[in-house]
Formats: structure tokens, C-alpha cells, sequence
């Protein structure tokens, strides 16, 4: 029953060699060992006997008919799926140049005929055991890298509902703008969804970027929600036109979610929130606040600055400056190239139509 378990567990090391007096020295050497043996007498059967069984490692002789040793070898270590097995050339032949050929196929060694039982040992020993670090090694870091990619998406999902609970108190301690907040949530994601058809943007905006644009988004003027009415009062008052509104607006928002957990190196839903609350205001020529200009804004507050001001100068809310849905387009689209990014401007102008509003 020992027996059994020590060959049911032990190494499976596959010999090619055209010669089967070769292979049955190994297989003999092998199995004393306590190996697996696998045999093939030409590469044809070895890739047959390779659909079914995966050897943890393969001697190979060098010259054999139809497809040669270093044929076999650069097949293995061009797929995925083989090319991390140790691959031992065993050959007479023991040239510089046979070498040189051999490793840069992808071989780790060679092992000269006629064979020495220890030399034989010790070399497929030393190859299994750096074989065995390299995949436990391997499999820490899938391990690791599972563990973080957890450990992020749960960091994500937190800071989603933190958000979302936010919101939720600023619509009910300001529900006079908690429809326009929730209607530049939408439209954010609106317009990320048309970005997405651009080839220019296909890797930046994601799906998780939309997801997160349309939480993010609804707290585009959280610093307005968080200002004292001494602060409101110092600046100003609640003027769009006032600078000096608009920089402790934004600079109060990028403060307050920056306390948060935001991180530059994490662009989740808080570390958009925080760009969006501080530079959407700014202007794609760089007349704004903060003076960012072009793409050194960051693409969600681009996105949120066309919503943003589409929604309010269309809104009833607007007073006698108000605009219909139509003229509010053409206004947007008028600034293309000098408040707003003229990529957003683009699905804009496709895409208004669908946006909500007042």
C-alpha cells in the first residue's frame, strides 16, 4: 500500500529517444529511483502521449527522424501550457555550437551517452527541485495576487456604500438640488458609455469606470454640501461667477473626501469622486479652477463639467437664464475646445437627447 502511494505521487519524467535501447536504460535508472517513467520513440508519439498525461519533466534526445529533438523542444516552450517543463537533451554529440542551439531553444541541460546512473540521478533531481520552487512560487503569487485583488474589491464596495450614503444625506438635507445630483450621476454615465466606442478610449473608460463615474459623480458639489455658512458667506456667496466660491467649493470637496480613504494609486469610485469635486470646474483651456487645462484634467471631471453645467443651465432652478434642452446643446457644443473637452463634446452631441434633465 506504501508502494502504491510513493508511485501514485512520484514525478512523471518523459524520455524521447529513436532508439529504445536508450530508453529502457532510462526507464531502468528512472523507476529504480522511484520515478514515473513515460516513454515515446519519436516526437510524434511523445506530443500523442502529452494530450493525456503532463510530464513533470522531459529527456529528449537531440537527433531523431522526421521532427528532432530541438524542434520538439522549441514546440514545447512556445505553449503556454508546456513551456515551463525542464527539458534535458541526452546526446552523444556535445558541441559549442549543439549547446548553444539547445539552450536557445529553451533546454536546461544535457546529459551525455552513454549514462551514468548518478550523473543521471542528480541532474533530473536538481531540475525537478528548482522545477517544484518555481511552481510553488508561482503559486503564492496567483495566491497573493487573489488575496489583493479581494481585499480591493471589498475596499471598493465599501467605499461605494460610504458614498452612496452620502448622498443619500445630502438629498435629504438639500433635496432642492438632490434631482439635479442625480441626474449628472446619469448623464456621467451616459457619456462614459459613448466614450467607450472610441478606440482613443477603449482602455481608460471601463466598464468599471462607468459604474463608478455614476456613484462618483452625485457628489460632484459635495464642498458646497460641507461648507459652513460662515465659509459660504466669506467667499462670497453661492455665485458660479464668484472665483473665489468656486476654488473653496472645490478645494472643501477634495479635502473632505481625501479624509475618506481617496488614493491616487487606487482610481476607485472615492478617488473619482475626489477629482470630480475638485476639477470640475476647470476649463479644457485652462481658464478654470484649478488652472489644469487639456488632459491633465482628469477624463471624469471632463465628463462631469459637460453634465454638470447642461443639467443646471436647462434647469427651471436657473431663473431667468434658463435655456431650452436645444439651445442648451448648442451652448454646450459651442465650447468645445475651450471649457470642454472636445472628445466629450463629440458623444455629447449624439448622445444629449437621452440625458435627464429638468
Amino acid at each position: 500500500m506504501e508502494t502504491e502511494h510513493v508511485k501514485n505521487n512520484a514525478p512523471a519524467i518523459l524520455i524521447v529517444d529513436d532508439i529504445s535501447v536508450n530508453v529502457t536504460i532510462l526507464e531502468n535508472i528512472l523507476t529504480h529511483e522511484g520515478y514515473e517513467a513515460l516513454t515515446a520513440l519519436s516526437v510524434q508519439e511523445a506530443l500523442e502521449l502529452m494530450k493525456h498525461t503532463r510530464p513533470d519533466l522531459i529527456l529528449s534526445d537531440l537527433s531523431m527522424p522526421e521532427i528532432d529533438g530541438l524542434e520538439f523542444c522549441r514546440m514545447l516552450k512556445s505553449d503556454q501550457a508546456t513551456r515551463d517543463i525542464p527539458f534535458i537533451f541526452i546526446t552523444v554529440l556535445n558541441t559549442s555550437k549543439e549547446k548553444e542551439e539547445a539552450f536557445l531553444a529553451g533546454a536546461v541541460d544535457f546529459i551525455p551517452k552513454p549514462f551514468d546512473n548518478i550523473e543521471v540521478i542528480m541532474r533530473v533531481n536538481n531540475h525537478l527541485s528548482s522545477y517544484r520552487m518555481r511552481q510553488e512560487m508561482a503559486d503564492y503569487n496567483r495566491m497573493m495576487h487573489r488575496l489583493v485583488e479581494d481585499q480591493k474589491n471589498q475596499m471598493e464596495r465599501e467605499h461605494a456604500n460610504v458614498l452612496r450614503a452620502l448622498s443619500r444625506i445630502m438629498k435629504k438635507k438639500d433635496d432642492d438640488k438632490g434631482t439635479h445630483r442625480s441626474h449628472v450621476g446619469y448623464n456621467c454615465k451616459i457619456l462614459a458609455q459613448g466614450m467607450q466606442f472610441s478606440p482613443a478610449y477603449e482602455d481608460e473608460v471601463t466598464d468599471e469606470f462607468v459604474e463608478n463615474i455614476g456613484i462618483a459623480a452625485r457628489l460632484h458639489d459635495v464642498g458646497r454640501f460641507l461648507m459652513s455658512g460662515e465659509e459660504i458667506a466669506a467667499s462670497g456667496g453661492p455665485d458660479r461667477q464668484n472665483p473665489a466660491y468656486i476654488e473653496r467649493c472645490a478645494e472643501c470637496g477634495n479635502e473632505v473626501i481625501g479624509e475618506f480613504g481617496a488614493d491616487q494609486e487606487n482610481n476607485g469610485a472615492m478617488e473619482m469622486t475626489r477629482q470630480i469635486a475638485r476639477c470640475h470646474h476647470a476649463r479644457w483651456d485652462g481658464s478654470g479652477y484649478p488652472a489644469l487645462s487639456g488632459r491633465d484634467i482628469p477624463l471624469e471631471a471632463r465628463i462631469a463639467a459637460v453634465a454638470n453645467d447642461f443639467d443646471e443651465m436647462t434647469a427651471p432652478s436657473y431663473g431667468e437664464a434658463a435655456c431650452s434642452l436645444e439651445e442648451g446643446q448648442r451652448k454646450i457644443s459651442e465650447r468645445s475646445g475651450t471649457y470642454y473637452d472636445p472628445d466629450v463634446i463629440q458623444v455629447f452631441d449624439k448622445l444629449w437627447s437621452r440625458m435627464r434633465t429638468n
